[in-house]
């Protein structure tokens, strides 16, 4: 066989190869779709394993590790009903608080922002100053007519509640399991792959484990470093429901720019109707500088493992999975482009340098990355 059919034929095999994933990929998303709740619970229960992981191993090399499963569950426990201890009678304020004033702050903002001696407002075309006008009037129907259907979900919400009892005591249980029976399910997986390969296989194992690890601890340490300084910032500037502005938006970490966004829009809306502009602004610069205090300096420390995607691939990897998955989609859409991303550096050949790709567009000026052109008279 000549080198011209040893190509076309190792690419013929490698796009076989890459249709028959994509094939199971699918069918394998569709049988996620089929079992929507067991896949939920098993992906919470994994995530939740990630997380005691480094400190069931730190026991487990003087305990046995059932005990130290054991103690870092009492631990857990412990640590966890004191923090709800302190945040829940303040949070549920906050949230009845928020239930009853919101309405009326939203409609104090609309009126102040359709106000035609508004300055801001005047400077609008009269047609966006007639829609401005109508907001309120628009809302009030929206949640008229909609009234009966949040009345009609009590009951749903209800059952849910029973739910999420359900899974905070099935969620531990998995994962006491998956901990029990990592090692045996490793050495499950080696077994299917030839013994050359293994080394390969556990260095790709090693890697995901690391990047998908490190994103779950890291992530759950800023948020809750970026939730405490938004608390404080906001309760230090007079903000009206500054824990549950703060917590909210720590735990909407996990989304890329959703944390941001969370904070910024009710805090300035609380802001500009409770104290005026000149407070809204203020309270606008100080989150855009936690944010960048938090992605420069906080989360570069925090996260062990950098997910290594671009903020492109990660907006990519975020609308996509909150196509496939809504919600869930959303939260598991990184992690999963990550994992992406070690197999491809593993299993496929490196990219080719910038300078060799000759790029049309680069970070810096496009004359400085240009190698010299040697010309007739050097040298």
């Amino acid at each position: 066989m000549s080198r011209a059919e040893r190509r076309v034929t190792f690419w013929l095999k490698t796009l076989a190869l890459i249709a028959v994933a994509i094939y199971l990929l699918v069918g394998f998303l569709q049988f996620l779709g089929n079992v929507r709740a067991t896949a939920l619970l098993f992906v919470i229960a994994l995530f939740f394993a990630y997380l005691v992981y480094p400190l069931v191993r730190r026991l487990n090399e003087r305990l046995p590790l059932v005990v130290a499963i054991l103690l870092v569950y009492v631990l857990i426990a412990i640590v966890g009903a004191a923090i709800l201890q302190l945040l829940i009678p303040p949070l549920l304020a906050d949230i009845q608080g928020a239930a009853k004033a919101v309405p009326g702050i939203l409609s104090q903002f609309l009126k102040g922002a359709s106000d035609p001696n508004n300055p801001l407002v005047k400077r609008l075309p009269v047609e966006e100053q007639r829609y401005l006008a109508s907001l309120p009037m628009q809302i009030g129907k929206f949640l008229q007519t909609n009234a009966f259907d949040t009345a009609s979900k009590t009951l749903t919400v209800l059952m849910s509640t029973v739910s999420v009892l359900a899974t905070a005591i099935v969620v531990p249980v998995l994962a006491a399991y998956m901990l029990l029976d990592a090692e045996n399910i490793k050495a499950g997986f080696l077994g299917l792959i030839p013994a050359k390969n293994r080394l390969k296989a556990e260095a790709i194992i090693a890697d995901l484990d690391n990047v998908v690890g490190g994103f779950i601890r890291g992530q759950l340490i800023d948020g809750s470093i970026l939730g405490a300084m938004l608390t404080v910032m906001l309760w230090a500037t007079g903000v009206p429901y500054a824990l549950l502005i703060g917590v909210v938006s720590g735990a909407l970490n996990f989304i890329p720019y959703a944390g941001a966004l969370i904070a910024f829009i009710p805090a300035v809306i609380l802001a500009f109707t409770t104290y005026g502009l000149g407070k809204a602004v203020l309270v606008a610069v100080l989150i855009f500088v936690i944010h960048q205090i938090d992605g420069n300096f906080v989360a570069p420390r925090v996260l062990k493992e950098n997910v290594g995607l671009s903020p492109f691939w990660i907006i990519i990897a975020i609308l996509g999975g909150s196509e496939l998955f809504g919600l869930v989609g959303t939260f598991l859409a990184v992690p999963v482009a990550a994992m992406i991303r070690v197999l491809r550096e593993q299993l496929m050949p490196p990219p080719v340098p910038i300078a060799v790709a000759a790029p049309a567009l680069t970070k810096a000026p496009l004359d400085e990355t240009r190698p010299p052109v040697a010309t007739p008279d050097s040298g």
